[in-house]
């Protein structure tokens, strides 16, 4: 899997004031944007992606299989960011789990905030508690790891652990997806074509989100 141009990229410490603005924003871009850049897929690419995602998520969770394999649409992209793989994977990966949990899968996911911060870094300087959110949010999502970010991590959530967190309380509402949650589930009694004894086969069953 290429690691793509979204990346926190290396740079010198960060500053120790909370309040003053992060160290190597510009270098935290452009290593991010070239690690984003990589192989863009297209939309049936991204499909499999989708399915195999599934299918993982399903081998998780085998007491909501049937819920599972009906999350498809839940996936839809929602950053042209997510036409690399690692993060279209990630935020599928958040999603289905949130599904099999029975959470509210309408929160932006870790990788939408990181597409989110991506943007803003490409435009503006950001603070220590903002870069702090980014590397929560990298490393939540899974996203490839990079031997400074442990390090890093540590530094800014000591700093500002209770900012951070209030941080990706607000991009994840900000970034929230109004119609993304499963409503009635209608199967025919199929799954890819194959007779299958689905629970939600009989008739429709709304979920309560």
């Amino acid at each position: 899997m290429t690691t793509s141009n979204l990346s926190p990229r290396p740079r010198p410490r960060p500053n120790t004031a909370s309040n003053s603005p992060s160290a190597g924003t510009g270098d935290l871009a452009s290593i991010v944007d070239s690690v984003l850049g990589g192989s863009l897929a297209g939309i049936f690419e991204r499909m499999d992606w989708a399915e195999d995602e599934i299918k993982k998520a399903r081998a998780r969770h085998p007491k909501h299989s049937d819920r599972l394999y009906h999350s498809f649409l839940l996936l839809t992209p929602t950053h042209e960011r997510m036409a690399t793989e690692f993060v279209y994977r990630a935020h599928c990966r958040e999603l289905l789990d949130r599904v099999a949990a029975g959470a509210d899968t309408r929160p932006g996911t870790a990788a939408e905030v990181c597409c989110a911060m991506l943007e803003v870094t490409l435009r503006t300087p950001i603070r220590s508690a903002a870069f702090g959110l980014y590397l929560r949010m990298w490393r939540a999502a899974g996203f490839p790891e990079y031997p400074e970010f442990a390090e890093w991590s540590v530094h800014h959530e000591a700093l500002d652990h209770t900012t951070i967190d209030d941080h990706e309380q607000f991009a994840r509402r900000k970034l929230a997806v109004a119609d993304r949650r499963l409503g009635v589930i209608d199967c025919s009694g199929q799954h890819h074509g194959d007779d299958v004894s689905c629970v939600y086969a009989a008739s429709q069953h709304k979920l309560a989100s």
